[in-house]
């Protein structure tokens, strides 16, 4: 299965600078940090070459996300929180 990078590399640095923490993201929480979800919706297969994408730019540890969990459906809807918002990001990858 070929992949395609969806972050981007610095080739202006010979070191590299993990998203995580360029963004300041933590896997673990504190009570000045706010918790985001992040979501992958679509085949196991679609799904794991995302993950190992954003693992292979450290973006997240492969052990960090959960198991294979139901998408929601309308009878089971997704479930959020007062206040929470969501934008999506659609890419495509080839099977």
């Amino acid at each position: 299965m070929q992949t395609q990078a969806f972050i981007a590399q610095s080739p202006a640095t010979s070191e590299t600078v993990g998203v995580e923490i360029s963004l300041k993201l933590y896997t673990y929480p504190k009570p000045d940090r706010e918790p985001v979800k992040i979501l992958v919706i679509g085949s196991k297969e679609a799904i794991n070459s995302i993950i190992h994408t954003l693992h292979y730019h450290r973006f997240a540890e492969v052990f960090e996300w959960t198991d294979y969990l139901p998408a929601p459906t309308p009878e089971r809807p997704l479930q959020t929180r007062p206040g929470e918002v969501m934008k999506a990001l659609v890419k495509y990858c080839r099977g």
